[in-house]
C-alpha cells in the first residue's frame, strides 16, 4: 500500500474529531512523502491544520482553544506542560497590566508555533517549577514565582493564598520544597506558620 493509503487508513481508524500529529505517522513512508501527503489532504480541504504538524479532519470549527493545542503538541512530544506563571498572575490580579499572549510553561525545549493565525509559546522551565502542574497549589506557587522575590509583597501573597480552601494552604505549607526559600518564608510569614 502507498504511503497515501496507509495515511489515509490511520485517518480513518480514528475518532470522529480527534487530533492527530504529523509525528504519528513517521513509520508509513518518507518524511517527505508524508508532508506532501498531509499538504495536499489540507488544500483539498479533507484536513484542518491545527498548527505545523498538528491535523484533524476537516471541521468548521476555526477556533481552537490555546491550551488544548498546547497541550496535544507537547503530550506528542513527551513533554509535561503548565499554564504559565504569568498568565495565572493575570488572572489572579497580581500583574495589572501583561500582553495577551499564549504562554505556557513546559518541561522540555523551548519553541513556538503558529495556532490558527495566533502564536503559542512554550517557554522551558524546571521541573521543580511545574511539578504541581495546574492544580491549585501549583498555580499559587507559579504565579508567586513569576513575580520575583522583589515584586512578591505581602499583598500579592495574601491575595494568592484567597484562592485556596484550609486544606489547600497547609498543602502548599508542605510543599515548601517545591519553591524557593524566599517564596517559602514568605508564604509562612503571611500564614502565620509556627514549625514544630
Amino acid at each position: 500500500m502507498t504511503c497515501h493509503g496507509e495515511i489515509l487508513n490511520f485517518i480513518s481508524a480514528l475518532p470522529t474529531g480527534a487530533w492527530f500529529a504529523t509525528q504519528q505517522l513517521l513509520n508509513l513512508g518518507t518524511r517527505e512523502a508524508i508532508d506532501q501527503c498531509l499538504y495536499r489532504l489540507v488544500k483539498c480541504g479533507y484536513l484542518t491544520r491545527i498548527a505545523w504538524g498538528l491535523f484533524t479532519l476537516r471541521t468548521n470549527e476555526q477556533n481552537f482553544e490555546p491550551l488544548a493545542v498546547a497541550r496535544f503538541k507537547a503530550e506528542i512530544f513527551k513533554k509535561k506542560l503548565a499554564i504559565h506563571g504569568l498568565n495565572i498572575a493575570k488572572r489572579l490580579g497580581l500583574v495589572a497590566r501583561a500582553p495577551d499572549q499564549q504562554l505556557y510553561s513546559v518541561h522540555g525545549v523551548s519553541s513556538s508555533f503558529q495556532s490558527m493565525k495566533r502564536e503559542i509559546r512554550l517557554k522551558s522551565y524546571s521541573p521543580r517549577k511545574i511539578a504541581l502542574e495546574d492544580s491549585p497549589i501549583g498555580e499559587v506557587i507559579s504565579a508567586l514565582w513569576f513575580l520575583g522575590e522583589k515584586n512578591c509583597d505581602n499583598s500579592a501573597v495574601a491575595r494568592a493564598l484567597s484562592t485556596l480552601k484550609h486544606e489547600g494552604v497547609r498543602e502548599l505549607v508542605q510543599s515548601a520544597h517545591r519553591m524557593p526559600g524566599w517564596l517559602t518564608k514568605k508564604l509562612r510569614f503571611n500564614i502565620g506558620y509556627q514549625p514544630g
